[in-house]
């Protein structure tokens, strides 16, 4: 088995505080284009929004584990990817972007969980990519 890093507790903390952050924003979405959003997309939102609130318990009552290689640079992959992914819901005007941008959210935290630098790298990068409809106002 592979050695493990705990982040310390501040980080994990940081971490979770900034999804707990995002899935505010997906929320403040969901009630904000209700009139707008079709069944699905609401159901969809919702769902996103309640696994990032599922994550930031777990990350909050049993820390973040990485496996020792590639840690650090996921660390910083994490910090990074989670502030682009508030900032394009945020700003994203077009709902199927930003039900994109709740789920790549959603998979980030899938990958901190699965502990796996690699897949951290790739969520992170997947938030990085522009939305195609970006409202920039």
């Amino acid at each position: 088995m592979a050695q493990l890093t705990e982040l310390t507790k501040d980080q994990s903390y940081a971490i979770a505080d900034s999804l707990a952050q995002a899935s505010s924003l997906v929320l403040e979405l969901r009630i904000r284009e209700r009139e707008a959003l079709a069944p699905d997309e609401r159901a969809l939102l919702e769902q996103y929004e309640n696994h990032l609130d599922q994550m930031v318990s777990l990350f909050r009552a049993y820390g973040i584990y990485l496996t020792a290689e590639g840690a650090e640079q996921a660390r910083g992959d994490i910090e990074g990817a989670i502030v682009k992914g508030k900032l394009q819901l945020k700003r994203i005007a077009d709902i199927k972007a930003a039900i994109g941008a709740a789920a790549k959210l959603v998979d980030l935290g899938a990958a901190i969980l699965s502990r796996d630098p690699f897949a951290i790298g790739e969520a992170a990068a997947s938030l990085r990519v522009k939305p195609k409809k970006d409202d920039q106002a």
